[in-house]
């Protein structure tokens, strides 16, 4: 699998309420590593999400906008389906998706946390064009 730098949103980020990634892809920065190959976000979970009620969700969404404080005009791309926490378990990749149409300047995952929320735990996200990620 291909990880290149430019194209990391999370690295083992701590997630215990909703947030957007710790990092933002700037596309006209990430140059060859874009370079009209198709690419796919891919969503693991680092250490093992986990919540005191045992019934945390979580939905992540991929977002755009030509603004980097995604301020201005955001746009949603995609979205999960709801995850269950106890699917969210340690080296788990929870979502994988081709990256739709639409992009803008920069992209940002968000993660959405409800019902409780998480009181531990990592989650790593990243673009990559290979699409064989076990």
């Amino acid at each position: 699998m291909i990880r290149d730098h430019d194209l990391i949103f999370s690295e083992g980020q701590v997630l215990t309420a909703s947030a957007a990634s710790t990092d933002v892809v700037d596309l006209s920065k990430a140059g060859d590593a874009v370079g009209g190959q198709e690419l796919y976000l891919v969503v693991r979970v680092g250490t093992v999400l986990d919540s005191t009620e045992e019934d945390a969700v979580l939905q992540i969404s991929i977002e755009s906008d030509s603004d980097v404080g995604f301020a201005t005009a955001k746009v949603v791309l995609a979205k999960s389906d709801l995850i269950a926490e106890a699917a969210c378990t340690a080296n788990t990749i929870i979502w994988k998706i081709k990256l739709p149409p639409g992009l803008k300047q920069f992209l940002r995952v968000y993660y959405a946390v409800t019902v409780h929320n998480f009181t531990t735990g990592t989650i790593d996200a990243f673009l990559t064009p290979d699409v064989n990620i076990a």
